[in-house]
């Protein structure tokens, strides 16, 4: 679902431009322990690759905000990026078809926040000298993406508590 309106008049009859956003259903634990379902507002265009900014590029913006529609409210929030401990999206909204055709390799992996235990596959699009999983946790950007089959929790690397490698995986 795409909101369309990319300009129109603004209320002084002046312009209000807009950059085009697809909707994509999301959910999002936050630090104080609530779980809020709804959809957030990914840029239709990327600046690095064709299509749409995925999921976790947008996350990793240097924006503290982001507005986020929560189900069932017909107008969105902002929610603070440091209040946030995952965001969970479907894997299509963060698919990398570039990455995805290469076959890069996987680490599988138990990331803890506390007492939340999320398991999955963390994607390595770094050089081989820098493909461990502390390389990953250790570069820039302040969501880690850990891809468990048609979700991909982002996962605020501040709020990581530890990580376990659980056994290799190789991509045919």
């Amino acid at each position: 679902m795409g909101t369309e309106d990319t300009h129109g008049a603004g209320p002084d009859g002046g312009h209000d431009f807009q950059v085009p956003r697809l909707l994509r259903a999301a959910e999002v634990l936050t630090s104080d322990g609530r779980v809020l379902r709804g959809r957030v507002f990914l840029p239709a265009t990327a600046a690095s690759h064709a299509g749409a900014m995925r999921a976790e590029e947008w996350m990793n913006e240097a924006a503290a905000f982001f507005p986020f529609l929560p189900d069932g409210e017909g107008s969105p929030v902002i929610l603070n990026k440091q209040s946030i401990v995952v965001v969970t999206v479907a894997a299509s909204a963060d698919r990398d078809e570039t990455l995805d055709e290469v076959g890069a390799p996987v680490r599988r992996v138990l990331v803890e926040c506390g007492s939340l235990k999320l398991s999955g596959e963390l994607l390595v699009d770094m050089p081989a000298n820098h493909s461990r999983v502390l390389d990953l946790l250790n570069r820039p950007g302040a969501f880690l993406n850990v891809r468990d089959g048609e979700r991909h929790h982002l996962v605020a690397k501040r709020r990581i508590t530890r990580v376990g490698e659980i056994a290799p995986v190789t991509r045919a």
